[in-house]
């Protein structure tokens, strides 16, 4: 009989336009709208930085499903004061294209929002029926899970956190695995049935790095 059967870990990383990856990653002649298309090709997951939303249209997220793989899942950052930059309605409407492979918005402040603003999220999230990840948003969210730190440890909280964010530079693979370790147990331990996700986030990070980290996942069984 094989062994038990582990959960897939989705790797990525913190968005996908990152200036120290043309050349080491990035052809030096891909235009800068084939980026994503191109970083879908290696890894499954990521997570949409909020600052991406800045000025962006809105038919643009219909844009990013043509250029990933049917499998590939989104995670969008969310923050307290997002909708002062971009309306509740294009926010939406933009989100509402992207649903198909939309996983979860993601909110990494763990400040929480004023109640006024939460309302306006509320509308969002029940209208597309989206999973909200991070404290910032409730209190009964799914906690992200950041390295050092265990969410059953915390009291009152849950221990579901099935959304890890990492910042690593992942020179060393020794210490890298020590780093996930723990999340993956917890995984195993807590029989956590939704997708799980890992995004790592450095500003020196390579994808090279990232790719060694993720054979080093599928060594571990995820």
């Amino acid at each position: 009989m094989g062994g038990e059967l582990k959960q897939t870990i989705n790797l990525g990383a913190y968005g996908w336009r990152h200036a120290n990856w043309l050349d080491s990653f990035y052809p030096e002649d891909l235009p800068q709208d084939w980026r994503l298309g191109y970083y879908s090709n290696e890894f499954n997951t990521v997570l949409v930085p909020a600052d991406y939303w800045q000025n962006m249209p809105p038919g643009e997220c219909e844009q990013w499903l043509d250029d990933v793989h049917p499998g590939f899942e989104f995670y969008i950052e969310c923050h307290s004061r997002m909708l002062e930059s971009v309306s509740q309605a294009d926010m939406t409407q933009a989100l509402e294209l992207l649903k198909p492979q939309l996983s979860a918005l993601v909110y990494l402040d763990e400040q929480n929002m004023s109640e006024a603003v939460k309302r306006q999220f509320d509308v969002l999230v029940d209208r597309l029926e989206l999973e909200v990840i991070g404290s910032g948003y409730t209190p009964q969210a799914p906690m992200i899970w950041r390295s050092g730190r265990n969410p059953a440890e915390l009291p009152g909280r849950a221990p579901d956190s099935h959304f890890a964010f990492f910042e690593d530079e992942l020179l060393d693979m020794r210490s890298a695995r020590a780093l996930i370790q723990p999340f993956a147990e917890h995984l195993a331990d807590d029989e956590v049935d939704s997708s799980a996700a890992m995004i790592v986030h450095h500003p020196r990070l390579q994808a090279a790095n990232l790719a060694k980290l993720r054979s080093v996942l599928q060594i571990m069984g995820h």
